[in-house]
């Protein structure tokens, strides 16, 4: 097993790298309900496929409507999509990420979107224990999701008061 400080290291570049993805519906609720719909598509790139749109009922401003890469369910259309373009998936869904994972695809939740907004300095830290309330009353993450996530928000928080 990996060590869990060289994990948090990994998962922070990543965040500081992140540029966007793949969306599907959940992921956009999610965001609307924490408020962070306009900033998160000011910011990085929200893909959308037609069918997420539909599911939505509307484009939201900022957000990049893609053709879609294949067919059946709109979650199997998310994740052929993003493996088409090269892009992760940004999903709530257990199925949706599940179908990722088999696919080799890089997959980020609400919760680290957020994570990724502090950490590339688009939302402040400060803001970041509000959010994840508000988020962790209606989202259904596990323990060890929202353990993973206080983690990074932790050391995020170090590397600034240490740097």
């Amino acid at each position: 097993m990996p060590d869990k400080k060289c994990s948090q290291r990994a998962l922070l570049h990543e965040l500081q790298a992140f540029r966007g993805g793949v969306v599907d519906t959940s992921t956009l609720i999610y965001l609307e309900r924490v408020g962070l719909l306009p900033q998160t598509a000011r910011w990085f790139s929200l893909l959308l496929i037609p069918q997420v749109v539909a599911e939505y009922g509307a484009q939201p401003g900022g957000t990049v409507q893609v053709a879609a890469v294949g067919s059946g369910t709109t979650d199997a259309v998310v994740c052929h999509t993003a493996q088409a373009l090269g892009w992760p998936v940004l999903s709530e869904d257990k199925q949706v990420l599940r179908r990722a994972r088999t696919l080799n695809l890089c997959f980020y939740n609400t919760l680290m979107i957020v994570l990724a907004l502090c950490a590339q300095d688009r939302l402040t830290l400060a803001a970041f224990p509000g959010i994840r309330d508000r988020l962790c009353a209606f989202a259904r993450y596990s323990p060890a999701v929202v353990a993973v996530g206080d983690a990074l928000y932790r050391r995020l928080r170090q590397e600034r008061t240490s740097g």
